[in-house]
């Protein structure tokens, strides 16, 4: 009797409460006389139990294991053999060498920088002292930088604006011969005139302290506008203009604006109100404002008292600092003229 041949046509998954005549497998007949063949229609045997089982991967060969008291022969004889089996693992990384040295490059290159800029921020260097060839040098690029300022250029252009250099009508008199010296061998002393003597044209001179002060008037309004520059020598905290050396600045320009006012063209500070708004940083250009406060815009309201506001701002027009201040004319005390301020 031929021996008969089971064919399976497909197969898949049944659960195992599935009806039995499900599993049940169909004989079928042949064409031929001598072949029965055997389906199954469904079958409960996963896909994978058919396949042909997978050959085992063969195993690496591990360390060779070494007691404790083995000799130091043995001992280097098995450390050369894991040697030889892994010689991988004796070699270094480059890849994580060369990550190592451009780490450390990169942080060495930011700790310089950053101790640097702390140093020098911390420390400044020393100023040039006012009248030095350095001196010399750094106002001459200080007033380059002035005169290429959008806000200068059109002030000086615009008709209804005049504009001079502060201080410039007070000129020191002239140097006395050295003849007139008591010793021959000494060179006199230079007097010291009124633009030398003031605190903004002679101590803060040079260019440490106010290097530029351009003063702009509208005849029409009565307002006045200076742009100044503060040298690094005006610090109080570093990098920030000191509160007192704003004061100053602030006192002589509200003054200039009352004393246009004034017949006499004098006048002193009797009241002066500050208000600090944001920090004024050294080397830099501001603003200073100053006008007649309101109700005092008449000329001639008042020949011996003024009300004046002011501002210091930056170019961008951001508020450092307000102030208001009131000046007067003393009755029983005559003061020169500061027609040159």
């Amino acid at each position: 009797m031929p021996r008969p041949r089971i064919q399976t046509l497909y197969s898949l998954p049944v659960p195992r409460l599935a009806h039995p005549r499900l599993c049940t497998p169909t004989i079928r007949r042949a064409p031929s006389p001598g072949t029965i063949t055997i389906s199954r229609l469904l079958t409960t045997s996963p896909r994978r139990f058919n396949e042909p089982p997978k050959a085992a991967e063969p195993k690496k060969p591990g360390p060779i294991p070494t007691s404790t008291a083995a000799t130091p022969l043995e001992q280097a004889a098995a450390s050369d053999a894991q040697a030889a089996a892994n010689p991988q693992q004796q070699r270094p990384d480059p890849p994580r060498r060369r990550r190592g040295v451009l780490y450390a490059a990169f942080f060495l290159l930011v700790g310089t920088t950053l101790g640097s800029l702390f140093r020098i921020t911390i420390a400044p260097p020393d100023l040039p002292e006012p009248g030095t060839p350095e001196d010399e040098h750094l106002l001459a690029v200080i007033r380059r930088k002035a005169a290429a300022l959008p806000l200068v250029q059109r002030l000086e252009t615009d008709p209804e604006w005049t504009s001079w250099d502060a201080y410039s009508g007070m000129e020191d008199p002239e140097a006395s011969d050295a003849s007139d010296a008591p010793d021959a061998g000494a060179a006199a002393p230079r007097p010291q005139g009124r633009r030398g003597a003031r605190l903004t044209s002679g101590a803060l001179a040079g260019s440490r302290g106010l290097a530029y002060q351009r003063v702009f008037r509208n005849d029409a309004t009565g307002e006045f506008l200076s742009v100044v520059y503060f040298g690094g020598g005006t610090a109080g905290w570093p990098g920030v203009v000191h509160g007192g050396c704003l004061a100053t600045v602030l006192d002589e320009s509200l003054g200039r604006c009352a004393v246009r006012r004034f017949p006499s063209r004098t006048g002193v500070t009797a009241s002066l109100e500050l208000t600090y708004k944001a920090p004024t940083r050294t080397e830099a250009f501001y603003v200073v404002r100053a006008q007649p406060a309101s109700g005092e815009a008449a000329p001639g309201k008042s020949d011996r008292k003024a009300w004046v506001e002011g501002s210091v701002e930056t170019l961008d027009g951001q508020t450092c600092v307000l102030a208001k201040g009131l000046f007067v004319v003393p009755k029983s005390i005559k003061l020169a003229s500061l027609d040159g301020l």
